[in-house]
């Protein structure tokens, strides 16, 4: 088979700022002398590399301090226990200002060793070996310690998160819990009741100046690592989660500025079916703009020392907010917020005959149990009531997900997933607003079997009002709200800001980002519209075009996902002739790229394992490690490491001139 490639032309303005970059998290990156996992100081090592392959930014996931109880679900980036301070995985411990003990050396050697041979991180491990070193370092020089004036000034300078944070993480190990409604003391924070733990006489003063230190060593050596990267000409752009974790420092202090009764998410779409339900608390908009966005703005001002640009997870969540009642565990048991609700008015109008219980409970038969659970559907029995006419309901001890799930929590079993699968079946979901009852057409409400009993006027009518609330009578408010909130956050900071606006987007969003000069992103095998795949030809300047991201598979992995797909995009997208190839051949992976590189974009950055499928010297054999993350699995296990040190990509000149050349011939040197 032969492989063809059409002229590539590059049709943008030599004038205009261009650039192409690589993405990969800290957390990732492998070194010759690695503890393990990925430390602020190798971003130099990284630089190194980007600055012989001519890239100019790097890209990086969230490295906020997720430690909530020690163990591998705090892998996951996006549920930071405080939105300032740094993760202490990703210090390095033979850089602190003080050495280790000399006892400690030889047991820190071995323990490096073991870690940083391993293919995927280790999370529980590394985080506990560091901590041991740190406390160990700490405890002998901490005389020196509290004596240094840089130490000092760094706790004056930001004493408003610090020492919050400092108790909060004294308090989370003292009880075992991040969940301060489960404390035996400072359930509710009160600033006075906290001060003390930073008295001399304290008998919790050398645990909270330890969390002080750490963070003031992290930071130190996160400016070291940027200062670096910025005297070689590169960017570093960092991501901003859009939401809090429910245990955290932000939640306990200033619980009035989000919704803690509710949990953030996504609805269904390429990732999973059932939705996502990230658990997070929502935002307060209204007392967030009540003193001027000030979270906002104090958020933005502390990425600004370390970031030149910002990538806005989920900005969608500026214009509305997908959100679940605590009652629920799947985002499918979502809606938007805000939104222009439906009121029973409106059903009448259009001569629906809404029914509560119908509408809005579980719809249940004996044909929905069969399909359901087939033969052993006698196992549901326990957990519902027959009625009068034949169906069923949940007993009022289950009748929501949450009580299935917490009833199962200590002995899972097969049956337990149905049962809350099951109590999603419904068509449409309650609110209480301002006294009123109100309601949210359930995310695809017409692929339920409840639909499916439903007389076809209902269907048809049922459906209309679906589409219309989805996809009509929404943009107006969200619009006004997405522009009530962003320019103020926006005009507050000088980075280069670019909105992850994936999944199901309004077509306000893009007017919007368009009007306040946010930077969209483009994924090849993600549209926005009716269409298999974007060209990335088609992209235009204020956009960042990449061919995955940290929630998808691979290339190499998805080439095999769906080969009827794969086939498609092999003739259509790549103008290729014949069958395609088993696997993503490097000749193939550099088209690919180089569609990315030739076009209009003004960003073109590529996750790292999409560089090393270019070439048959420096690819991973094993593809299986390579995705980061599958936003289907949750919690997912955050450990993906580079199979060779960036040493050898550095060392690698064939390698970085061909990339190198790829970057300057289309101009985005």
């Amino acid at each position: 088979m032969q492989i063809v490639a059409d002229h590539y032309f590059r049709f943008k303005s030599y004038q205009m700022y261009h650039d192409a970059g690589v993405a990969v998290p800290v957390f990732s990156l492998r070194t010759e002398n690695g503890f393990g996992v990925g430390e602020f100081f190798d971003l130099k090592k990284l630089a190194d590399w980007a600055n012989e392959a001519a890239l100019g930014i790097i890209q990086i996931l969230p490295i906020n301090d997720t430690t909530a109880n020690y163990s591998w679900t705090d892998s996951y980036p996006y549920a930071a226990v405080s939105v300032y301070a740094l993760h202490p995985q990703y210090i390095s411990i033979e850089n602190l200002d003080f050495g280790l003990p000399k006892e400690l050396v030889e047991e820190y050697q071995a323990e490096k060793i073991d870690l940083n041979v391993l293919d995927l991180i280790d999370y529980e491990k590394v985080i506990s070996s560091k901590w041991k070193y740190l406390k160990a370092v700490f405890n002998t020089e901490k005389d020196k310690i509290y004596k240094d004036r840089n130490f000092k000034k760094f706790i004056k300078d930001n004493e408003e998160w610090l020492l919050p944070y400092s108790a909060f993480c004294v308090l989370r190990d003292k009880y075992k819990t991040p969940n301060f409604n489960e404390w035996k003391t400072h359930k509710k924070y009160i600033a006075g009741k906290i001060s003390p733990f930073f008295s001399v006489k304290n008998k919790d003063y050398d645990d909270s100046m330890l969390h002080a230190w750490v963070q003031f060593q992290l930071h130190k050596q996160l400016k070291d690592a940027v200062d670096y990267i910025h005297r070689l000409g590169v960017s570093l752009k960092g991501d901003l989660p859009i939401g809090i974790y429910r245990h955290s420092v932000e939640a306990w202090t200033e619980p009035d500025l989000f919704g803690m009764d509710f949990q953030a998410g996504a609805p269904p779409d390429q990732f999973t079916e059932i939705g996502q339900n990230w658990e997070f608390p929502t935002y307060n908009w209204e007392a967030m703009k009540a003193d001027n966005y000030r979270w906002w703005k104090n958020r933005f001002k502390a990425l600004e020392q370390y970031f030149d640009a910002m990538r806005i997870d989920h900005i969608l969540g500026f214009f509305r907010i997908w959100r679940m009642p605590i009652s629920a565990t799947q985002g499918i048991l979502g809606y938007f917020y805000p939104a222009v609700p439906i009121v029973l008015d409106e059903f009448k109008a259009r001569h629906i005959p809404f029914d509560v219980e119908r509408y809005c409970k579980p719809f249940i038969n004996n044909e929905i149990l069969w399909k359901y659970f087939g033969e052993e559907n006698f196992k549901a029995l326990e957990f519902i009531n027959q009625n009068a006419d034949g169906t069923y309901q949940f007993k009022e001890e289950f009748n929501t997900q949450r009580k299935i799930a917490n009833y199962f929590k200590d002995s899972p079993d097969d049956i337990s997933g149905k049962l809350i699968s099951l109590c999603a079946n419904v068509l449409f979901l309650e609110e209480e607003r301002n006294g009123e009852t109100v309601y949210h057409p359930r995310f695809y409400a017409f692929k339920t079997e409840s639909y499916q009993y439903l007389s076809d006027w209902e269907k048809e009518s049922i459906y209309e009002l679906y589409q219309d609330y989805f996809f009509k009578r929404q943009d107006y408010l969200w619009k006004t709200k997405a522009m009530e909130k962003l320019p103020v956050i926006l005009n507050a900071t000088d980075m280069l800001i670019c909105g992850e606006d994936l999944g199901l987007v309004p077509d306000c969003v893009p007017e919007v980002m368009d009007e306040l000069a946010i930077i969209a992103l483009k994924v090849q095998r993600m549209p926005s519209g009716n269409i298999p795949f974007y060209n990335p030809k088609d992209a235009g300047y204020m956009n960042v075009v990449t061919a995955s991201s940290h929630d998808s598979s691979t290339l190499r992995q998805w080439w095999k996902e769906d080969i009827g797909l794969t086939q498609v995009y092999f003739n259509q997208q790549l103008n290729q002739y014949g069958k395609a190839f088993d696997d993503l051949e490097p000749a193939i992976a550099e088209i690919i790229m180089k569609q990315h590189l030739y076009n209009d974009a003004m960003l073109a950055i590529f996750p790292i394992q999409e560089f090393f499928a270019i070439d048959e010297k420096v690819v991973n054999q094993d593809m299986t490690d390579e995705r980061i993350n599958n936003p289907a699995v949750f919690p997912h296990y955050w450990r993906y490491r580079m199979h060779l040190n960036i040493e050898n990509l550095t060392n690698n000149l064939e390698f970085n001139q061909k990339i190198s050349n790829w970057i300057n011939e289309s101009g985005r040197g």
